[in-house]
């Protein structure tokens, strides 16, 4: 056997309460039978091949990175379920072992399993059936986690029953919350209910919302019909569940609709102008509001996004009808063709070097079996060679410059013909370097201040104007 080549020895657990044990049991008899330098051991501890592809997998991509070097020999498995349960992958793997020449030997004795084989329709058969036996080992295990959780906030859980009690430290804190769900039907209102039940419970409020909804505190898991738990203590009888539901599904997805959106607006990177550092976001869930804060060592910094972001538009409106756009883009289109000259120039002149380099090195060889790039001049060219790498690079880099004024000077008139359409992200991105928040001001760092004619650099903000 190429003694480069390996037996390796993959086991696989889904979970972490999983061990490898009976895995390593049953593929000892075939180690033993190796020398310790032929085997190499893959675990995977805690990953479902039903929940993440094979790209999400650094242990199977060990295994096939091994094979496509050619250093595998032999590729042991307890069963194909402990390889793949995507019958699409597992084909792609059987191709892959079979171009490489790898061998495939189950371990698993005693239940029918039947063993790798070199027939891809049988192979694709038997991938395909375990891909349907790992759905539906998934589907069985979801209901038993929903029937019988590993754990569950507010019971305790008898382990010799498996009932479900009332954990006494919660007993009456989540009645009371149960109760006064019943109570509210606005989205300002459970705002104010999760406030206060979020420092009490120590939950977020995406865990709470999840309490309200799970029919578990019922006493029934309704994924498929009334199905009644009896092992579980109930916290509210099945109808008041339905009525909270019917009352506040809608304002629970408002709720979490809100809160997106007010995370998803936090587009701008304010600085601190008392420590020069970036100002934090927070969310005001009460008041459906977000805001910028900083209060390192110094008298707080404070700004609500909404009138940032009145200044930021207000400035850049001032910005676009005063940047002289035309100036900007003849300037920019003379001085690149200034660079393409002056680059082109150096980069013939390099490319006429390395030809004269190339001929010394030809004309200079005494002895051509010896390697041509032993001689001194192979190092001058390849020294050319970078140079010239490094001139074409930066005569991208001034191609791009280009481009993005050629892009600014498109939003500009885009902004100029359809304003209530303009997109002020890309405008913020195109002109705005810096945004300095004080306790009473406002500093904004524009960049291509010099093609901005006859415009105020201070403005007063009074509610929605600037004076």
């Amino acid at each position: 056997m190429n003694n480069e080549k390996y037996h390796v020895f993959f086991r696989r657990v889904s979970t972490a309460g999983q061990d490898l044990a009976m895995q390593s049991s049953a593929d000892a008899p075939y180690r033993e039978k190796l020398l310790p330098q032929e085997i190499v051991i893959v675990d995977e501890n805690a990953i479902s091949a039903n929940k993440l592809s094979v790209y999400e997998r650094p242990e199977m991509q060990k295994v096939i990175s091994l094979i496509k070097q050619g250093k595998v020999h032999t590729l042991y498995a307890f069963d194909r379920t402990r390889l793949f349960r995507d019958s699409y992958e597992a084909q792609e793997f059987h191709d892959l072992r079979t171009k490489h020449d790898v061998h495939l030997v189950y371990t698993s004795v005693g239940n029918g399993h039947i063993q790798a084989t070199e027939d891809v329709f049988l192979e694709g058969l038997l991938n395909i059936f375990s891909d349907i036996e790992g759905k539906n080992i998934a589907r069985r295990t979801r209901e038993a986690i929903r029937r019988y959780p590993p754990k569950k906030f507010g019971y305790e859980k008898i382990k010799e029953t498996k009932h479900f009690r009332h954990a006494t430290n919660k007993k009456e804190i989540l009645n009371q919350f149960f109760n006064e769900l019943l109570e509210i039907s606005t989205v300002d209102e459970l705002a104010e209910l999760l406030n206060k039940y979020r420092k009490i419970l120590k939950r977020s409020d995406d865990e709470i919302i999840r309490i309200a909804r799970d029919p578990f505190y019922a006493a029934y898991d309704l994924s498929k019909g009334e199905n009644k738990l009896h092992h579980v203590e109930p916290y509210l009888d099945l109808s008041t569940f339905n009525r909270i539901q019917e009352r506040l599904g809608l304002v629970f997805n408002s709720y979490l609709e809100r809160i997106g959106k007010l995370a998803a607006q936090n587009a701008f990177t304010p600085i601190c102008g008392s420590c020069q550092q970036p100002m934090k976001y927070h969310i005001d869930k009460i008041n459906n509001t977000g805001f910028y804060s900083c209060s390192r060592n110094h008298a707080k910094v404070c700004i609500t996004f909404v009138d940032l972001a009145k200044v930021v538009q207000m400035v850049l409106s001032e910005i676009v009808h005063h940047l002289d756009s035309r100036k900007l883009l003849n300037e920019s289109l003379f001085r690149f063709r200034e660079i393409r000259k002056e680059l082109e120039a150096e980069m013939d002149t390099i490319e006429t070097q390395l030809n004269e380099v190339m001929e010394k090195i030809i004309l200079n060889m005494d002895d051509y079996s010896k390697n041509w790039k032993e001689d001194p001049q192979y190092a001058k060219m390849t020294q050319l060679k970078n140079e010239k790498a490094f001139l074409l690079e930066e005569l991208s880099e001034k191609e791009d410059l280009l481009e993005e004024n050629k892009t600014t000077v498109k939003a500009v008139e885009d902004y100029l013909l359809h304003q209530s359409g303009a997109n002020p992200a890309l405008l913020y991105t195109l002109f705005i370097h810096k945004l300095y928040v004080y306790q009473s001001q406002i500093d904004i760092e524009v960049t291509m201040f010099d093609y901005l004619k006859d415009i105020h650099t201070d403005f007063i903000y009074q509610g929605d104007e600037i004076a």
